[in-house]
């Protein structure tokens, strides 16, 4: 009975490390932790200590290993829901400055990179003069689209000097 414990709790613990490397969406860590739980059940009812003992104590390892794979589940869920805060991805909507401009092409500084840029589709107005303040639109490979602030972008509504004392 020990040996048959001693399996299935290896088989819990492979199906949680295969839910930490497969995106098994919950399915593989609950098995995982009720398989743990229920080996350990087993080793200890094997060793001859009563039920009393040995479903308490398969209970409270089961509980611990769902509270953790509730936590490890929100964290991995959060961190797909959140922005990139590095790379290029993150950079529409940042603003930048126009370092040179000939045509339709020329490089901005934005993020404290120099970058190859044009301006989006549609743009209406004279080409941008260097000095000029500018918004990124979009990427396009690793050349920015950029484009003229609107003028909300401009002029904030709240200004951190007007609330200082």
């Amino acid at each position: 009975m020990a040996a048959i414990g001693v399996l299935v709790a290896l088989c819990g613990l492979g199906l949680l490390v295969l839910e930490a490397h497969v995106p098994g969406f919950g399915i593989f860590g609950s098995a995982g932790v009720l398989a743990l739980a229920g080996g350990v059940g087993l080793i200890v009812d094997a060793a001859g200590a009563p039920l009393a003992v040995a479903l308490p104590v398969a209970l409270i390892l089961a509980v611990i290993g769902a509270v953790l794979l509730f936590v490890v589940g929100q964290k991995v869920l959060l961190s797909h829901r959140l922005e990139p805060q590095s790379g290029p991805e993150r950079l529409p909507g940042v603003a930048g400055v126009v370092q040179t401009w000939a045509g339709d092409e020329g490089q901005v500084a934005a993020d404290g990179s120099l970058w190859s840029a044009r301006t989006s589709f549609g743009w209406q107005d004279p080409a941008p003069t260097a000095g000029e303040t500018i918004v990124i639109e979009r990427l396009d490979g690793l050349t920015l689209m950029i484009r003229r602030p609107h003028s909300w972008e401009k002029d904030p509504v709240w200004k951190p000097s007007e609330l200082s004392l």
